[in-house]
């Protein structure tokens, strides 16, 4: 579709894209959107509404894609690398953020491709990046690089730091010499001018054998460097030049290699900013219940309680349609009755349903196959219209007469206005007839009667209204298809009291074809009403409907959470036995002699790694139930609620809240979760406590820790069992597992254990500064 930068700004299409633009949830987003225009054809914008509903039922019955908030472009950057042939560590860094969600998302996305092809042309596009990672693993999560980033800069560090504790040594010598207690005014060594000094006194700087680097702020003491640290400081400096240069050098390969896939990264950016626009676009049709149209191959539009987007709430629904056995549809109605408001708001939904997105309206809405959009839309309200104004409608009505065809939407704001009414409406009527001809989709405004006989008598053509309140003298913004607006200046008129004699000579003014008009109209507008008498009919029993649908739906549910218990159930049950099932394999090797339990092992290995399998998935079912059932129930976590973090037997008290995250308390750990994974708690959480630090005497021969991270699970957890079983022996009061992160299968082995041994009091994650998810701290009873 085609719509031209005039016709886009007409139509305000900016401001509607901020309902977009405020849900994204980085600058990717807002990027796509700043890009995005009408799909070229009607197989496009089929594949983009098929990309949003694939993305909504994804997200419906998995949660939403991996995301990182701190995630940026990197096209700018690309661009002065070109340039300069450097990208500094805190560059390389969010090259780095965006390539690792890059990753994460073509996971996510590998995993469900055979079952959702639509995002099939999205994987496509997200290259493989491990080379450039493993190039970028050289720097810390603040853009540093590793000692370890190459041979000689470790080499070069390592010197540094052999020449400071040289550079301390000699300072301490200087502190502990009481000939320079007096000279000195605080026993610091200090930083300056790329040299390491000494605070002397004032009065004692040509006494103390050094050279002067800078001034205290006061000026009652000077910097000095002591001529024993001369020769240290001096190669000191080189030693931060050598590393200066070794750092870019290692830098500028790194840019080198990011440069030389900066298509593909810049592909990969694209497709991060399209998954964070369909975020932003379905919170859109959550919260504002906006639905995607139905697509049609003929040229037409049809919208159902369609909203402009930018009166809110405020506005008035309407329900409006052309194309279909219609090609032109004339509006007419009072001033300030909402006509433009209508045509605008069709031009706007028309718009972002080629787009490919949703729209502000009820489902069943359509919009058909049209190739470009034209409008003549302005302020015509005062009856005074200068020359240059009516000129520029002009040259616009020529140009959409040139450019318009059978597939395109018109949108024409008050025909025949702007000039001589006669001449003006003539005008129109010509307008109309030769649109009509070119059968192009038009919608059309107006207040003049000829143009409202064509409308009434020429085939193809239909009629609409803005109603009128004639009790209250206003317009109520209701839409009226079929009907054509009265002529209500007089009546007005005679309402305020203006002389019969006066309306009566203003009626015989009118020319008799004219009258004959406003009689098919008050004919129309006598029918009207006996079909509203229909529609509240057609509404009670509509209303009835409903109620009758509500309750089935009720029923519906009923049955749906019935089924969903009944498999928790089973799940929970089958979980049980498989817990139980290792546990007495572990029971019977423990009875076991050493020579047999290798055996025994190797043997149970690969039906250990399918229970472990078989337990992780019904974990996942586990959660993916908790968040259904979080969505049905529509839980909105607020502070103070107790919550569970799905996937996990931890409950804690949520303490703040923030976008899309929330700080949980759970005992002695503080940590931050994004809020889909909260789950009602159906039990309290456990007071926030520290836990005492108590004075730990390690015994001989057994440490107060054991490591096991990087091992199987086979490999360690003979080794855990052994080690806690010594461990409390030896009369320590608690221990600690270290099993890292990783996948968690470690930690819940560990956990699993603990539970089943008497002498355990208790077990907990460590807390801040303990080693957090990658520590159990265990407590042995007394």
């Amino acid at each position: 579709m085609k719509v031209h930068k005039d016709v886009w700004r007409l139509l305000e299409m900016d401001k509607v894209l901020s309902n977009f633009a405020s849900n994204v949830r980085s600058n990717l987003g807002l990027q796509t959107l700043a890009h995005l225009a009408p799909s070229e054809n009607l197989e496009n914008l089929y594949q983009r509404q098929e990309l949003l509903r694939a993305y909504r039922d994804y997200v419906d019955r998995n949660g939403d894609f991996p995301w990182t908030q701190n995630v940026d472009s990197v096209e700018d950057l690309l661009l002065s690398a070109r340039k300069t042939g450097l990208l500094l560590g805190r560059e390389l860094l969010s090259v780095r953020t965006l390539l690792l969600l890059a990753e994460k998302i073509k996971t996510a996305l590998s995993s469900i491709k055979e079952e959702v092809p639509p995002f099939g042309v999205l994987l496509r596009k997200i290259r493989d990046f491990s080379q450039e990672m493993k190039a970028l693993s050289v720097l810390d999560e603040d853009g540093n690089l590793f000692d370890s980033a190459s041979p000689d800069l470790s080499r070069i560090r390592k010197s540094e730091d052999s020449v400071r504790q040289t550079i301390r040594a000699r300072a301490q010598s200087i502190f502990s010499n009481p000939r320079f207690n007096s000279m000195l005014q605080e026993k610091i060594l200090s930083y300056r001018q790329n040299r390491f000094t000494v605070l002397v006194r004032q009065e004692f700087a040509s006494r103390f054998p050094g050279t002067i680097v800078d001034r205290s702020g006061s000026g009652n003491s000077v910097y000095m460097e002591p001529r024993s640290m001369a020769d240290l400081n001096s190669r000191l400096v080189l030693l931060l030049r050598d590393e200066e240069e070794e750092k870019r050098r290692i830098l500028s390969e790194i840019t080198a290699q990011v440069l030389s896939r900066e298509r593909a990264i810049l592909d990969a950016e694209k497709v991060l900013g399209q998954i964070d626009l369909l975020y932003a676009v379905t919170t859109v049709m959550d919260k504002k219940k906006w639905k995607l149209p139905l697509l049609a191959e003929k040229p037409l539009f049809a919208f159902h309680s369609l909203l402009h987007p930018l009166l809110g709430e405020h506005g008035v629904p309407l329900s409006i349609e052309c194309g279909r056995d219609f090609r032109i549809l004339v509006v007419t109605g009072p001033n300030t009755g909402g006509k433009t408001v209508t045509l605008k708001a069709v031009g706007v939904g028309t718009i972002l349903a080629w787009c490919g997105l949703p729209i502000p309206a009820e489902e069943g809405s359509f919009v058909g196959n049209l190739n470009a959009v034209y409008a003549d839309i302005g302020d015509e309200q005062s009856i005074e219209q200068n020359l240059s104004t009516f000129s520029s409608h002009l040259k616009n009505i020529i140009h959409i007469i040139e450019e318009a065809d059978s597939h395109s939407l018109v949108l024409l704001d008050e025909l025949g206005a702007g000039t001589d009414p006669q001449e003006g409406a003539a005008l129109g009527v010509a307008l109309l007839d030769t649109m009509r001809e070119k059968k192009c989709v038009t919608l059309a405004t107006t207040h003049h009667n000829p143009i409202k006989r064509y409308a009434l008598t020429t085939q193809y053509v239909e009629t609409a209204s803005m109603e009128f309140d004639a009790e209250t003298l206003a317009p109520t913004y209701r839409l009226l298809m079929g009907i054509p607006g009265r002529s209500n200046a007089l009546y007005i008129a005679e309402r305020y009291g203006m002389p019969v004699d006066v309306l009566a000579k203003a009626r015989l003014a009118l020319k008799e074809q004219e009258v004959s008009v406003e009689d098919i109209i008050t004919d129309l507008q006598e029918r009207k009403a006996h079909l509203d008498t229909e529609q509240k009919q057609i509404e009670k029993a509509r209303q009835e409907l409903a109620v009758r649908r509500e309750k089935f739906q009720e029923k519906e549910a009923c049955f749906e959470r019935q089924k969903e218990q009944i498999l928790s159930q089973a799940e929970q049950k089958a979980t049980s036995i498989l817990v139980a099932a290792e546990e007495e394999s572990r029971r019977m090797l423990r009875a076991l002699d050493e020579s047999a339990k290798s055996a025994v092992q190797r043997a149970l290995h690969p039906k250990r790694e399918k229970i472990r399998e078989k337990r992780k998935e019904l974990e996942k079912r586990e959660e993916k139930r908790a968040l259904l059932k979080m969505k049905s129930e529509g839980f909105h976590p607020e502070v103070g609620d107790t919550v569970k973090i799905s996937g996990t037997d931890i409950t804690g008290t949520i303490v703040t809240l923030k976008g899309k995250k929330a700080k949980v308390l759970a005992g002695a750990i503080r940590m931050e979760v994004p809020i889909s994974t909260l789950t009602r708690a159906s039990k309290p959480a456990r007071e926030a406590m520290l836990p005492p630090s108590p004075k730990i005497v390690r015994p001989e021969g057994v440490p107060n820790s054991l490591m096991v991270r990087g091992m199987t699970v086979d490999e360690a957890m003979p080794l855990v069992e052994k080690y806690l079983d010594q461990a409390m022996r030896a009369g320590y009061g608690s221990v600690e597992i270290i099993h890292g992160r990783g996948e968690g299968i470690l930690r819940r082995e560990v956990h699993t254990l603990c539970a089943h041994l008497s002498y355990v009091e208790n077990y907990r994650l460590g807390g801040p500064g303990e080693g957090g998810y990658g520590v159990t701290i265990i407590t042995f009873k007394k």
